[in-house]
């Protein structure tokens, strides 16, 4: 089955950001796709404040959407058992021409790696004689490397002791391992008084039956002629007990393409085992396999700029973009469906696509949509409110069958309480990052109701904000601090390019700060004002 498309809003999510997200996919899998809503960040207090209402559950956060190996789906499944022999090894690299196998145990865990050098090495070194004293190998490992067949008795079930020789060099009374003849004259009752616990009888396709009759021995037939069959037997020797347990490299399904490209480039293995949490091999990989992973299909909500979106964006196929904002730096190689409307929340757009398909969301999804538009809106307060807003709220509140105003404001209050919020916390809550020109620039926008609480810690909070622009090279960051009875916002801006700020409102910063009357969307209101102001 195709992975889910996700469906995610920008990091540092806000209301609008995680409720599209959750409607937009809900819509979708009506529909019949298969999507899941992601989150790129923590829930604040008035997104949880409204999932809790409409009972629903937070989504799962993802942090990155780098391809990992797990998306790498053309490397090569097939692995060697530990206890098989090394003919079976054999076989499988000379029919998918391999230089190597993962071997695995019993639990099918990764153990080794075998290598073709490895069993050359082996042979050159192995004796007919003490075989099976150097090395492991079990009854039913022979009569496979022989392609025999088994004619009489049973084969014993522990591993193969002593040694293997010509029939013709055994003499009676002693303990022997596994013997080897033509001479079916041989073949009598005398043979139980040798004391091998197996005899293969070579050149033939077809003996007689009555030969064998009151035998104890295990007899194994083969065609192979004698001095064939000596070799053959080598073959039955087990994987594990040619292993030369070399270190190897081998990988995890979690691990990042990006980080293990180099290492594969320098090893000296070419086919490189990679298992899953639990240790079991997933697949064996070359470096060419690196270039063939899966692209993850994604649909961006309420943002569009790659620096807003989630770490690994560029690795992913966007197939969507559902937005209110202006269009930023996101590259697509492929065509896709864009939805942009000039109103004031994304969920209004989204609302309007179900319209489209004649699907009335159910309560729940309603009352999370209203949410995000009461959210973004102010309650219908912000310059961003368009009439179309206004008509989708009122619609969903029906819906959910919810008061507007009195949710509206429980929302907005429900999430202006910042008493239990570190300095950090509130700048990046809902801190997003913007290139103006030839600054590099941070706004962080928080809502309260009492402005002054916030501004108490306003020396801690400055000397957060400067952490922030030292680590990441800031021109600017501003924090926004939105009054939403009062209707304005009282902001905090610092560093090298302070100036832009009193050009952009024509004021001038007092101690950092500076009061915008009327001023409550940073979509709006401050961010095309700071960014005509970078132009001049």
């Amino acid at each position: 089955m195709k992975e889910s498309t996700l469906i995610f809003g920008h990091k540092n999510p806000d209301t609008d950001s995680i409720c599209s997200a959750i409607a937009y996919s809900n819509l979708k899998n009506i529909l019949g796709k298969n999507t899941k809503a992601m989150r790129l960040g923590n829930i604040n207090k008035e997104t949880a404040f409204a999932l809790e209402y409409f009972k629903c559950e937070e989504p799962e956060y993802i942090s990155t959407i780098k391809p990992t190996l797990a998306n790498i789906k053309k490397g090569n499944k097939t692995v060697i058992k530990s206890n098989d022999s090394i003919k079976r090894a054999i076989e499988i690299l000379t029919n998918e021409n391999h230089s190597s196998l993962p071997v695995v145990n019993n639990e099918n865990k990764l153990e080794s790696l075998l290598s073709i050098s490895q069993i050359a090495n082996a042979y050159l070194e192995m004796s007919t004689q003490d075989i099976f004293d150097k090395h492991y190998t079990n009854f039913n490992n022979i009569l496979d490397s022989l392609n025999g067949t088994l004619i009489n008795g049973t084969l014993p079930s522990e591993r193969v002791t002593g040694n293997l020789k010509s029939l013709s060099e055994i003499k009676p009374g002693q303990k022997h391992g596994v013997a080897l003849t033509t001479d079916l004259s041989k073949i009598n009752k005398k043979i139980d008084t040798y004391g091998i616990s197996l005899l293969v009888v070579s050149g033939y396709k077809k003996i007689d039956t009555e030969l064998v009759e009151n035998i104890k021995t295990p007899i194994i037939l083969t065609s192979h002629s004698i001095f064939k069959s000596f070799k053959l037997i080598s073959h039955s020797v087990s994987v594990h007990s040619i292993l030369s347990h070399k270190p190897f490299y081998h990988f995890r399904t979690s691990d990042y393409i990006e980080d293990i490209n180099m290492m594969m480039k320098e090893a000296d293995q070419t086919n490189f085992p990679v298992v899953n949490d639990k240790g079991e091999v997933f697949s064996t990989i070359r470096t060419k396999h690196l270039f063939n992973s899966d692209k993850l299909d994604v649909i961006l909500v309420d943002h569009n700029e790659k620096i807003q979106s989630i770490d690994g964006i560029e690795t992913a196929r966007i197939v969507e973009i559902i937005d209110h904002h202006k269009f930023g730096d996101v590259e697509t190689s492929e065509p896709l469906m864009i939805r942009a409307e000039s109103v004031g929340c994304t969920s209004t757009i989204i609302y309007r696509l179900f319209n489209e398909v004649n699907i009335v969301p159910s309560k729940q999804i309603a009352g999370l949509m209203l949410s995000a538009i009461l959210s973004d809106t102010l309650i219908f307060k912000s310059p961003t409110t368009t009439k179309r807003d206004v008509e989708v709220a009122k619609t969903l509140a029906k819906i959910a069958n919810v008061d507007y105003q009195k949710y509206g404001m429980d929302l907005l209050i429900a999430g202006a309480s910042l008493s239990d919020k570190t300095s950090n916390e509130i700048l990046t809550m809902d801190m997003k990052e913007f290139a103006m020109g030839k600054y590099s620039t941070a706004l962080s926008q928080v809502n309260t109701v009492d402005i002054d609480s916030v501004l108490n810690n306003k020396e801690d909070l400055e000397n957060e904000i400067n952490v922030l622009i030292g680590n990441n090279n800031y021109d600017l960051f501003i924090l926004v601090i939105t009054d939403i009875l009062n209707k304005g916002s009282q902001i905090i801006a610092l560093g090298n390019a302070t100036s832009l700020v009193n050009s952009a409102f024509s004021l001038k910063l007092e101690n950092n700060m500076m009061w915008l009357k009327g001023v409550v969307s940073r979509k709006k209101q401050i961010v095309p004002v700071l960014m005509q102001a970078s132009q001049e």
